[in-house]
């Protein structure tokens, strides 16, 4: 196990924004996500880490450590969510996306959505797969929190 990164260690790292944890077929999970302040990748660009060493036990994650380097982590999207917010921001043709601002075009899933379905980059079928995953992904976290539908905003 590595030790704890210092402050100054994390203030200097890159960060990965919208970050996915994924475990690919080798079986040595890494990171999907928006790079920014990375030496070698271009700002906002999309892509993703060498595999995971080590990932930092607070919730939410500050930090991870790949074969590479290591990461400060911004904000995480749930899946579904973050497959709309992929979609949106490749159709954008948007090289670069400024940190800060949301992968997709901002926090309106139903606009990034309406985007998408008017862009039609794939059959109508896949994007109404993708829009009821994100559905019941939403009522999930809204049960789970105990609060009305994160959707509807009930």
């Amino acid at each position: 196990m590595t030790e704890v990164p210092t402050e100054v260690e994390l203030a200097t790292a890159p960060i990965v924004e919208g970050w996915l944890h994924e475990r690919p077929t080798d079986n040595r999970p890494w990171l999907y996500g928006w790079f920014f302040g990375h030496p070698d990748i271009e700002d906002g660009d999309h892509g993703h880490t060498s595999p995971i060493v080590e990932m930092d036990k607070a919730t939410p994650p500050r930090w991870v450590r790949t074969d590479n380097r290591l990461y400060r982590l911004g904000v995480s999207y749930p899946p579904a969510e973050r497959e709309i917010r992929y979609w949106a921001q490749k159709l954008r043709r948007r090289r670069m996306l400024p940190l800060g601002d949301a992968p997709g075009g901002g926090n309106d899933i139903e606009a990034m959505i309406a985007f998408i379905r008017a862009a039609k980059p794939f059959r109508e079928a896949k994007l109404a797969r993708m829009e009821q995953a994100y559905r019941e992904e939403q009522e999930r976290l809204a049960e789970t929190f105990g609060i009305g539908s994160v959707v509807n905003g009930s």
